[in-house]
């Protein structure tokens, strides 16, 4: 069984190439769907008969059968669509449907069955090969309710960031899960929303990460994501993409989060993420690497990101200098010294100290080198405590 992570980060690198490269194959279904339909599991049953090619089905109601409505078969191929045929749900919620000829992916002949209820058109899943024969082709369908006029309240299942400079300013891809609990299917009264979440304030440059959602049903307004289009029970997961001007921000979380994932690509300049947990940094794809803060049950909180202060670190050349003028002066002062003079042992013991710190500073710097897959933490730790050393360095000079 795949981590929690692992399967975090399929979906990651899923949404990702639908949006950085736009990987995914678009056809007509896309535009079938966009207004009032909604794609729902299916299995498949196809029978060869004297008259075509027959599919067997049912429409289910939440965890009933649906008794009434109408199935309507649709036909891609080409990049074009339409309406075959459709047939009344007997008393069971099955049907039957005849196809002039089985799906063939070779030349993306694709079928797919619709049924209207409440008010919402449910799809089953596209038909692309016949395979499942002895299976049924299921719809599956629920009743329907109006969300309040400020949108649901609804807790997020998964939510992950990728934050990347993108020359000028910062290009963030936000991937959020929502979990519709309700059991019904929310939609929105006009000219309210189905459900509301605050993006970064001062984002712009507003954009779908999904091909299959149209600008109307996902908006961004008053610096809130507003979903119109409806909502299913279960999870939907929505990928937007927008732009800030620079990193240090703070990022509202309002409700349950059950899982947060924040990704920064590397190079980025040293942040602290306050809220979150910092985790060894991790590579989505060849040389590309990702500092990676996560957590899960988050809730109703803000997650703060703020410019981190690195402490002084003295370049090297300035420590031979430094060396140098130690040694040399501390040489002086043994040369010329009165014997009587009681601090004759404290400028000894300072300067034992002082070539001991210097070791130490050479040891620190040689292991740090030699270490493999450092994280953040450890960087950061090597940082404050060679900078100690430094400290302690010239404090005794």
């Amino acid at each position: 069984m795949r981590s929690i992570f692992e399967r975090l980060t399929l979906r990651i690198l899923g949404a990702l190439l639908l949006d950085h490269w736009r990987y995914a194959g678009r056809f007509a279904l896309a535009s079938l769907l966009t207004t009032t339909g909604l794609f729902t599991t299916t299995s498949v049953a196809l029978a060869q008969s004297e008259e075509g090619t027959v599919l067997h089905g049912q429409a289910l109601l939440g965890n009933e059968v649906l008794r009434s409505g109408t199935v309507v078969l649709h036909h891609l191929i080409g990049g074009t669509q339409g309406e075959l045929d459709s047939v009344p749900l007997g008393i069971d919620g099955t049907f039957s449907l005849t196809l002039p000829n089985p799906p063939d992916p070779a030349v993306r002949d694709i079928y797919l069955a619709s049924i209207r209820h409440d008010g919402v058109l449910y799809f089953g899943a596209p038909l692309t090969e016949a395979e499942h024969l002895d299976s049924i082709y299921s719809i599956q369908t629920y009743d329907t309710a109006f969300a309040p006029s400020g949108g649901a309240d609804l807790p997020i299942e998964i939510r992950n960031m990728f934050f990347e400079f993108d020359g000028d300013r910062w290009h963030i891809t936000d991937l959020i899960e929502v979990y519709n609990e309700t059991g019904r299917t929310l939609v929105s009264e006009d000219p309210g929303f189905v459900w509301g979440y605050p993006l970064i304030p001062g984002a712009t440059d507003f954009e779908l990460g999904q091909a299959e959602m149209s600008p109307e049903n996902i908006t961004l307004e008053a610096g809130e994501l507003r979903i119109r289009t409806p909502l299913p029970p279960g999870e939907r997961l929505f990928v937007v993409t927008y732009m800030i001007d620079e990193p240090f921000v703070s990022i509202p979380m309002p409700g349950l989060t059950a899982v947060m994932e924040l990704l920064v690509r590397e190079p980025a300049p040293p942040m602290t993420v306050e809220g979150l947990d910092s985790f060894p940094r991790i590579e989505l794809e060849p040389g590309t690497t990702y500092r990676r803060y996560s957590g899960d049950n988050l809730t109703g909180l803000s997650i703060n990101l703020s410019e981190a202060q690195i402490p002084f670190e003295l370049p090297v050349a300035w420590m031979s200098v430094i060396l140098g003028l130690v040694l040399g002066g501390a040489g002086l002062f043994l040369l010329n010294r009165d014997p009587i003079i009681g601090g004759t042992q404290k400028a000894i013991i300072d300067l034992g100290n002082r070539e001991s710190t210097l070791h130490r500073i050479a040891l620190l710097d040689e292991t740090f080198e030699s270490q493999e897959g450092r994280n953040e933490r450890e960087h950061e730790e090597y940082l404050r405590e060679r900078a100690k050393l430094v400290r302690r360095v010239i404090g005794t000079d």
